[in-house]
């Protein structure tokens, strides 16, 4: 189904506005060394461990007639950019979720201009808290059109899940850094060992839903 044009719009101007949270943390200096912390929030249902403390934004979204509660928690390291962003799915409009994640993830194809069936897809799996079941799910690898001259890799993980007593939550999990200067063309392999080291490795294993 064609992505809505308005929701692909919002959904572009929040990577857009993580790029932008990452400038300015750096304009104002907020650019500490690696310093991992658990971080539980609440509202999103979810425990992640960050490398510096990060920042949160909320915002809501219209969608078919309803409306999207959009949350982002966000830290920069150095030049790297570790973002969680949380969409809550009203139930009115829940048998839409899968619709919903399928435009989530053409907006950051759209982003990095590529063909998804050419993207880098590996399979993974989360935890859930307290629980040792592991879930399955995917981190994609992808190298993002510059923004303001500089090129940058991305590696984006999803995650629906269904929290009884909560509703329904998609989370999106990204880690945005720089490409390798005067590297030429850069390998999946390439691509996928700059963003799988060991300072990028727990942002992604420590993220447990509820």
């Amino acid at each position: 189904m064609p992505m809505n044009k308005h929701m692909g719009l919002g959904l572009s101007k929040f990577f857009v506005l993580v790029l932008q949270v990452g400038l300015i943390l750096n304009l104002y200096g907020c650019s500490p060394p690696f310093d991992w912390r658990t971080v539980r929030v609440e509202q999103q249902a979810y425990t992640a461990l960050f490398p510096a403390k990060p920042q949160h934004l909320e915002r809501q979204l219209s969608y078919k007639g309803d409306t999207l509660k959009q949350a982002l928690e966000v830290a920069k390291v150095a030049d790297q950019i570790y973002s969680i962003t949380t969409i809550q799915v009203p139930p009115a409009i829940a048998s839409s979720a899968d619709e919903l994640m399928k435009q989530l993830q053409q907006a950051i194809f759209t982003q990095a201009n590529v063909d998804p069936a050419s993207v880098l897809a590996v399979n993974s799996f989360y935890l859930t808290s307290g629980s040792p079941m592991r879930s399955p799910t995917a981190d994609y690898f992808l190298l993002m059109k510059p923004v303001d001259g500089v090129e940058r890799m991305m590696r984006v993980r999803w995650i629906m899940r269904s929290i009884p007593g909560l509703g329904l939550y998609i989370y999106q999990l990204s880690l945005l850094k720089p490409a390798p200067k005067n590297s030429g063309p850069l390998s999946q392999a390439e691509l996928q060992a700059n963003l799988s080291d060991d300072n990028n490795a727990p942002f992604f294993t420590d993220f447990h839903p509820d």
